[in-house]
């Protein structure tokens, strides 16, 4: 369910795709999800927020708390931005009992 050439996905691609994904989740069952960037966290947390706007703070998904950060790509275009994802990814590893 990738895209080619790396574009963003189109609406219907995600309505299609997003099925398999869930499922995969719940057969899963995490206890945390870590959303890599602005599609994956609104897909996964079925909002229009703005990744400025999700990123830093807990949400949750059938139960499962989700952090949304910003994707590798975005921080390798934008490295004054990889503070606030450790800042995310260090909520995570609190969260896990991992610090």
């Amino acid at each position: 369910c990738r895209p080619p050439n790396n574009r963003d996905p189109e609406r219907d691609e995600i309505a299609s795709c997003s099925p398999f994904l869930f499922k995969q989740l719940e057969t899963l069952d995490p206890r945390v999800i870590i959303t890599l960037g602005r599609f994956a966290s609104q897909t996964l947390l079925d909002t229009k927020d703005s990744m400025g706007k999700m990123r830093g703070a807990w949400r949750d998904w059938r139960g499962v708390k989700v952090m949304p950060t910003f994707h590798p790509a975005y921080l390798l275009r934008s490295p004054e931005q990889k503070r606030k994802a450790w800042s995310d990814l260090q909520m995570v590893m609190v969260e896990l009992g991992l610090s």
